[in-house]
């Protein structure tokens, strides 16, 4: 008597969950067009308003607007607001207090990182490079700091304020 009940329940259970909508990416096609990146060295990050690819990092946007995928092949859940970015091992905080300033500081899996950025001069800290890399130089959307330009910021990346969470992640992805 209890088994058909309960076999009831089962199904109207599985029939109200098919009819949920699912949190999925919002991508709107499978084309990836890049509107910005990193490169800094051999390391590399692009992004556009759904997506950020590079070597080490694999995330897209979902329609909840969280994020999701991988960073250094591990999983990655995150939420975001108008200046954090937040999740299991994961804290990013942009501050852009002063007009051409922005900061953003936080810690991934233990390390910590902090990447600032003005109009003289880019400071990168995090587990896998320290460096300072001083004069910045903007041309047909291309913005490049240091001698030489080993740091450069393609398309969206190089704006102030950069656009968030997409600089965030991509930084993310590229110090790790």
């Amino acid at each position: 008597m209890r088994q058909p009940l309960f076999i009831a329940v089962v199904m109207l259970s599985s029939a109200c969950a098919s009819l949920m909508p699912t949190v999925m990416p919002e991508v709107t096609s499978t084309e990836f067009k890049p509107t910005g990146g990193i490169n800094v060295r051999d390391r590399s990050a692009t992004f556009d308003q759904y997506r950020v690819r590079g070597p080490r990092i694999n995330l897209a946007k979902r329609t909840d607007g969280s994020w999701g995928g991988t960073v250094k092949e591990q999983p990655i859940d995150v939420s975001v607001d108008e200046n954090t970015i937040r999740g299991v091992d994961l804290l990013l905080n942009r501050s852009d207090s002063k007009p051409g300033h922005v900061v953003i500081t936080g810690q991934f899996q233990g390390t910590i990182m902090r990447f600032e950025f003005d109009e003289n001069e880019a400071k990168v800290r995090s587990g896998s490079l320290s460096n300072s890399f001083a004069g910045r130089v903007e041309a047909d959307g291309v913005t490049k700091y240091g001698p030489g330009g080993p740091f450069v910021l393609t398309g969206e990346a190089g704006t102030m304020p950069p656009t968030w969470p997409q600089v965030g992640l991509a930084l993310l992805g590229v110090f790790n």
